[in-house]
């Protein structure tokens, strides 16, 4: 299902490691946001080419997910959650997580924002 594995470790303990999609995730994605859907295109704000941007530190606040759609998300912030938590439930069935944290403040992390980001594991 997903494009190329890297392998860590040594003969006794590799382990793949799943950082791209396959081409024909990226299409799933791609055909269900011309469809119009807002979920997929959450996920794909997490992708760059095939390759997943993945880590805390590359996390997206709620409001940093609807300002870098290409339209505005419907306002509703309970319309936002369910189109992170959707793509949280297709991150899932494709061995994929995209999880989320409240911020804590005083860093770099606004108080009581939700953050996502993209894990594998």
């Amino acid at each position: 299902m997903h494009g190329p594995a890297r392998r860590i470790g040594g003969a006794a303990e590799a382990e793949t490691v799943i950082d791209h999609l396959s081409p024909r995730e990226i299409e799933e994605l791609e055909s269900a946001a011309a469809a119009g859907a807002d979920w997929p295109r959450v996920v794909l704000l997490f992708v760059d080419g095939t390759l997943l941007r993945l880590g805390w530190d590359r996390a997206l606040s709620q409001g940093a997910i609807a300002a870098r759609l290409d339209r505005a998300m419907v306002p509703a912030a309970a319309h936002q959650r369910a189109a992170c938590a959707e793509a949280a439930r297709w991150c899932a069935a494709h061995g994929l997580h995209l999880m989320s944290y409240a911020g804590g403040g005083p860093g770099e992390d606004p108080v009581g924002e939700t953050l996502w980001f993209m894990a594998v594991g």
